[in-house]
């Protein structure tokens, strides 16, 4: 699983968990929909800037949102 994949389905973990739609995460972090919908399809590189909404948004760190994160990324060389 690569990054993007990685954090993609943190974002829909997390999202679940809080009973969020994409619309209301959005709003809550001061993203616009289509931001986090990209990044939920975890098929593009997300910005740090919408890691930090999506963190603000749930009220956690970005350290709480990255703790899961175990496996060693995949880097797909282009």
């Amino acid at each position: 699983m690569n990054i993007n994949e990685l954090v993609a389905k943190r974002i829909l973990e997390l999202k679940q968990k809080e009973g969020l739609t994409v619309e209301k995460l959005a709003w809550n972090g001061g993203l616009s929909k289509s931001c986090v919908s990209y990044a939920i399809k975890g098929k593009f590189d997300t910005k740090i800037s919408t890691i930090k909404g999506i963190c603000a948004s749930l009220k956690i760190s970005p350290a709480e949102f990255f703790s899961t994160f175990t496996e060693i990324p995949v880097i797909e060389e282009e």
